[in-house]
């Protein structure tokens, strides 16, 4: 077989053998990394809950502070109504209760407001930590399996990836162009011929070609799919 024929199919084989190795996790790292990103926005959310919560405290708090104040004056105008000696100053004092009486009812429906909010975010925070927290265990048991994974294959990858490195530097320039803009369209490079078929499209190759890739002497590509074939006994034989 010609010598960079040879190289290109073993470095077909390595690159077949790589990507069996990364697949072996399957979609676990996708799924790992949509798990982090829901943990994150979990926790960006319960954290933007809980600065509502403090200032929903903090104007709830001023309100009943306000509202205090209000019913101690309300209650003082009401004392004075008994006091006063003229219709003119028993209207003033009637019109600032009824003034009072209608800032504490405004009072009173933004508490009920601002409480039912607060229910409503620290049940939502409840909730939300309850699923961080599932979601969390979930996490680790999906990265002990990853890390499991990747350690077992970790020194076959690191020897394969060695063995490419050493073949890419023996091949021609141009034939190791060719390998890797295959490689990065369709994933294939080379491929044997399959009962003279391309073994990676399947198209029927003309006769003449099929004589020169059983030569294994030259490097011929499919006219069909580009990608390199090369003869093999043992698929011709399948």
């Amino acid at each position: 077989m010609d010598l960079q024929l040879e190289q290109l199919v073993s470095l077909q084989d390595i690159d077949s053998k790589i990507i069996e190795l990364n697949s072996l996790a399957g979609d676990l790292p996708q799924k790992v990394k949509l798990k982090e990103k829901q943990i994150d926005d979990l926790k960006l959310k319960i954290n933007d809950n809980k600065i509502k919560i403090d200032d929903l405290e903090k104007e709830i708090r001023k309100l009943n502070s306000e509202n205090e104040d209000s019913q101690s004056k309300l209650n003082k105008y009401k004392e004075q109504l008994f006091l006063v000696k003229s219709n003119k100053e028993y209207d003033a004092l009637n019109d600032e209760i009824d003034y009072i009486k209608k800032s504490l009812s405004e009072s009173e429906n933004k508490f009920i407001a601002y409480e039912t909010n607060k229910e409503e975010l620290v049940d939502s925070n409840k909730n939300d930590k309850n699923d961080l927290e599932q979601l969390t265990d979930q996490l680790i048991k999906q990265q002990e399996i990853l890390n499991e994974t990747q350690s077992k294959s970790k020194v076959e990858l690191d020897s394969l990836e060695s063995k490419k490195k050493v073949i890419a530097e023996s091949l021609n320039s141009n034939h190791l162009m060719q390998y890797n803009k295959l490689i990065d369209a369709m994933g294939v490079a080379v491929a044997p011929i399959n009962n003279n078929c391309c073994g990676n499209c399947f198209s029927m190759m003309p006769a003449q070609m099929i004589i020169e890739i059983k030569s294994n002497n030259s490097i011929i590509s499919c006219p069909s799919c580009s990608v390199i074939a090369f003869w093999q006994e043992e698929t011709e034989e399948n």
